[in-house]
C-alpha cells in the first residue's frame, strides 16, 4: 500500500499504532485491488495463450499451406508418383508431373533450341575486344555527337540507351543489360576474348536487332562492332530425333530446349544420346502425406488440450505482497499451475475445430473414407486425422490423379478448403482469432478483445488506487486530528493537577 502524504508518524499522544490502523482499514480496499489486478493478469495470459495458438496455426500454414513452401500439400510437384532417369544427364533430364504415365524413349538431341544473337571477338576495324577497350577506339562515331540506340527482341523494345565517348565495352553492356527488360543479355568472355547480345527467347520465333532511337528503322550504331549487328538476327528450334520402345521414330522440333509432353518436364542440356525411363513410386507422396497428418494432428491436439484442461481454483495470480515472499522458483512453479485451464472451452478455438474437421469431410466425407483418410477413432484425439496407408497407396496407383485433384488441384479441393478455414481464422487483422487476441505486424495487435478488457481493468485499478488513496489520506487526517485533540487534554490535564 502506499501513500501520498509522505511519511506517517504513529500516535505519540494517544499511543495508538496509526500505520497498522490504517493498513488494517484499508485491507477491503486492498483486497479489490488485487482482485481486479488478478483478473487483468489471467487475461494476459490468454492473450498469450491465444497468440502461442496463432503462431502455431500460422507455421502450420507456411509449411503446408504456402505455394514458395518446399512441403506445400497444394504443390503439385509433391504429388508426382513418377521417377523418371536418364541414361546422360548431361544431354537430358526430365521429371514425373501429376498423373503422367511410364515412359521410355531414347533421345538423339541433334540441335540445341537458341536464342536470336549477334557475337563477335574483334572489331570491324580489326582490334581486339577486351572489357576496358574505349568504344571510340574500337571505330565508335561520335562525330555527331553521342550515340542513341534501342534494341527490338520478339519480347520487346527496350529503352533508349545512350553511348557516350568516355564509355567502355563493359560499360557499354552495363547498359544494354540495365534496359533489356528480361529480353535479351549482353556479355564478354574475358576466355575467349568473345562480346555477345542474346535474346533470352529461343526459337525460330526469337529475333533481336538494333533500331534507331525512334525505334523504328534499322540503325547502325553498332556496326563497328560486327556488320551483323546492321541486321535482323533469328534463333533456331531444337531439333530431337526420339526412339520410342517399339522402335517407332518421332521427330520433335522445339523452340525451347524446355518443354512438356504428355505429363513429363523435359530439359535438354547438350547434344547427344540418351535414354529415359520411369517408374511409378507413390511412397513419397505417402510419407509426405504421413508428415502433413502428424503435423495436422499435433496443431488438433495443442489446442483441443486448451479447450478441454480444468481450471485449478486453489492457484489464483499472486499479489505484489505475496511475491516478496516467495523465490524465484516457487512463483514460476505457482504461475504454471495457475495458468492451468486458462482457455477451458473457449468457443472460438471450438469452432476452429469444427470448421478444420468440416473443410477436410464435409461434403468429401465418402471420398476421403475411399481413399484412407478419417478420423481418428480415438475420442481422446478428437480433430485429429488418421491414414490408411495401404488404402491410400492403392488409390494413388489406380487414379493418382484424380486424388491430386480432388485432395489439392482445384480451387474446391480438400486442402484449399483448409487453407481458406485457416485464413478465416488467422489470415488478416479482421480474422476470428486477431479480433479476439490480435495478430503481431497488424493493426489487431493493439485492437482486438483481450487488449481492451485489459485496458478496461487496468483504468479500473488505477480509479480503485486513487480512490484508496484519497481514503488512506482521509484517515491520517482524521487520526492527526485525533492526536491534536488527545494533546490538548493532556496539557489540560496538566494544568488542573498543578493548580
Amino acid at each position: 500500500m502506499s501513500s501520498v502524504s509522505g511519511i506517517r508518524l504513529s500516535g505519540l499522544a494517544s499511543g495508538m499504532d496509526t500505520d497498522t490502523m490504517v493498513k488494517e482499514m484499508l485491507t477491503a480496499d486492498q483486497e479489490k485491488i488485487d482482485t481486479i489486478k488478478g483478473e487483468e493478469q489471467v487475461l494476459k495470459w490468454q492473450q498469450e495463450a491465444y497468440r502461442d495458438i496463432i503462431g502455431d496455426v500460422k507455421s502450420f500454414s507456411d509449411k503446408y499451406l504456402s505455394m514458395s513452401s518446399k512441403d506445400s500439400i497444394l504443390n503439385s510437384n509433391n504429388w508426382n508418383t513418377l521417377d523418371v532417369e536418364s541414361t546422360d544427364s548431361n544431354v537430358i533430364t526430365a521429371t514425373g508431373t501429376t498423373g503422367a504415365s511410364d515412359i521410355d524413349y531414347t533421345f538423339d538431341v541433334k540441335k540445341l533450341a537458341t536464342g536470336a544473337k549477334i557475337e563477335t571477338s574483334s572489331a570491324t576495324n580489326g582490334k581486339a575486344l577486351t572489357k576496358s577497350s574505349k568504344l571510340e577506339q574500337l571505330g565508335a562515331d561520335f562525330t555527331k555527337g553521342d550515340i542513341e540506340f534501342q534494341i527490338k527482341t520478339a519480347g520487346g523494345t527496350s529503352q533508349t540507351i545512350t553511348l557516350t565517348k568516355e564509355d567502355t565495352l563493359d560499360s557499354m553492356m552495363k547498359k544494354m543489360n540495365e534496359a533489356s527488360n528480361g529480353n535479351f543479355k549482353a556479355t564478354f568472355s574475358e576466355m575467349t576474348g568473345e562480346f555477345k547480345l542474346e535474346s533470352t527467347q529461343t526459337g525460330v520465333n526469337s529475333s533481336i536487332q538494333i533500331l534507331d532511337k525512334d525505334g523504328k528503322t534499322q540503325s547502325k550504331a553498332l556496326g563497328f562492332l560486327s556488320s551483323s549487328f546492321e541486321s535482323e538476327q533469328k534463333g533456331s528450334n531444337a531439333q530431337i530425333e526420339v526412339t520410342t520402345s517399339n522402335g517407332k521414330k518421332i521427330s520433335l522440333d522445339k523452340e525451347s530446349n524446355n518443354f512438356e509432353i504428355d505429363g513429363i518436364k523435359y530439359s535438354v542440356h547438350s547434344t547427344g544420346t540418351s535414354r529415359v525411363t520411369s517408374k511409378q513410386n507413390v511412397d513419397k507422396v505417402v510419407d509426405h502425406m504421413n508428415q502433413f497428418i502428424e503435423d495436422y494432428n499435433k496443431l488438433m491436439d495443442d489446442i483441443y488440450k486448451e479447450v478441454i484442461e480444468k481450471k485449478n481454483k486453489d492457484y489464483k495470480p499472486l499479489t505484489d505482497e505475496q511475491k516478496k515472499e516467495m523465490s524465484e522458483d516457487e512463483i514460476k512453479k505457482w504461475e504454471e499451475k495457475a495458468k492451468e485451464g486458462l482457455l477451458k472451452s473457449d468457443p472460438e478455438l471450438r469452432r476452429f475445430m469444427d470448421d478444420m474437421q468440416k473443410a477436410i469431410f464435409g461434403e468429401n466425407m465418402d471420398f476421403m473414407l475411399s481413399i484412407g483418410i478419417t478420423s481418428h477413432s480415438d475420442y481422446n484425439k478428437k480433430g485429429q486425422l488418421a491414414l490408411d496407408e495401404d488404402k491410400f497407396k492403392k488409390a494413388l496407383q489406380e487414379n493418382g490423379d484424380e486424388v491430386y485433384k480432388r485432395l489439392a488441384g482445384n480451387s474446391d479441393s480438400v486442402f484449399e478448403n483448409v487453407n481458406s478455414t485457416i485464413k478465416k481464422y488467422v489470415g488478416s487483422s479482421s480474422s476470428v482469432f486477431a479480433q479476439k487476441a490480435g495478430i503481431e505486424s497488424t493493426a489487431s495487435v493493439a485492437n482486438n478483445y483481450y487488449s481492451e478488457e485489459i485496458k478496461k481493468k487496468e483504468e479500473l485499478v488505477s480509479e480503485l488506487i486513487k480512490k484508496m488513496n484519497k481514503k488512506e489520506d482521509s484517515l491520517y487526517k482524521k487520526f492527526g486530528n485525533l492526536e491534536s485533540t488527545m494533546n490538548k487534554l493532556n496539557a489540560q490535564m496538566q494544568q488542573f493537577f498543578q493548580a
